[in-house]
């Protein structure tokens, strides 16, 4: 196999090994709904393009579409460790680094909410699931039923 040309859609290959962990959760365990037999938290990908950073970025709303969870990670320009920006926008498409409103995060190239070392894909998503776990427990009940 030509894994130079396998799946390849612009992100770096830790960001598409990121992604690929995070792919083994489905949606956020709380938010399972056993009447419809689905999760109510459902985080979408899109891609994240910054020049030389290419990722992707997760975005997470809540029920009532008032607050959105965003997280864009990718591989550092000025290293090989794999980075995260987290801010919370409400967007009707993912934002870009163009139209992010980042507040406080990412003033600079260093502020970053998160960064792990090279080869370390699992830990940043174990990292990002946990903040999307984190953000739906603020923003919906917990059923009483899955704690």
């Amino acid at each position: 196999m030509d894994f130079n040309k396998y799946m390849l859609d612009g992100a770096d290959a830790q960001a598409r090994a990121t992604l690929a962990y995070l792919s083994e959760h489905e949606g956020i365990t709380a938010s399972w709904d056993d009447e419809f037999r689905r999760y109510l938290a459902r985080p979408i990908v899109g891609r994240w393009e910054n020049g030389r950073e290419q990722g992707y970025i997760i975005s997470l709303k809540s029920n009532d579409y008032l607050k959105q969870l965003n997280i864009a990670f990718f591989e550092y320009r000025n290293s090989d460790s794999i980075c995260a920006i987290k801010w919370e926008e409400l967007t009707i498409n993912h934002p870009t680094i163009d139209t992010a409103k980042f507040g406080d995060i990412y003033k600079t190239k260093y502020a970053v909410s998160h960064s792990v070392g090279y080869g370390k894909a699992a830990e940043m998503a174990e990292w990002i699931y946990e903040q999307l776990k984190d953000f739906w427990k603020t923003i919906e009940p917990i059923k009483e039923d899955s704690i």
